[in-house]
């Protein structure tokens, strides 16, 4: 009950302070996201940690209580999650930025319009893993804690 106040409030927080309420497009790029979250259902699934993870949830909303070795693995897989996201959302700026600086050419002003528009996509390789990571980060801890309370 708890997180999914939390994730209420996260949401509305994030919607009014990046001034969303009116225009979301600048917060969206399809690509970034699919090249965030798309290798974090991948590593999930070949490290068979899909279910674990599922169950982390399951239990963050007071759906499921775990045992101490289920909560282990759901801490595993959250944490796997949250790393992967980090990584392939410095991977994605990287290739980005090398993108988008090989396209341009200096000697035509013109094209800094366009240089200014790719670095805005740019950030939000920065922004869906720190998102991933702020949804993550509750469950993570009431893991931790479980785990604990179970020792």
């Amino acid at each position: 009950m708890f997180y999914a106040i939390y994730l209420l409030t996260i949401f509305i927080y994030l919607v009014c302070a990046s001034g969303a309420v009116t225009d979301l497009a600048p917060f969206i790029d399809t690509i970034t996201l699919t090249y965030t979250l798309f290798p974090c259902f991948l590593v999930l699934w070949c490290t068979k940690s899909l279910k674990p993870f599922g169950h982390a949830f399951l239990s963050a909303f007071g759906r499921r209580e775990l045992t101490l070795e289920e909560a282990r693995g759901s801490l595993l897989s959250v944490k796997m999650a949250a790393v992967t996201s980090v990584l392939f959302g410095a991977l994605c700026f990287m290739i980005g930025t090398i993108n988008c600086f090989h396209h341009f050419d200096f000697a035509q002003m013109e094209d800094m319009s366009r240089l200014l528009a790719d670095v805005t996509v740019l950030t939000l390789s920065f922004f869906y893993p720190a998102l991933v990571c702020v949804i993550l980060l509750p469950v993570y801890f009431l893991l931790k804690k479980h785990i604990r309370s179970l020792s």
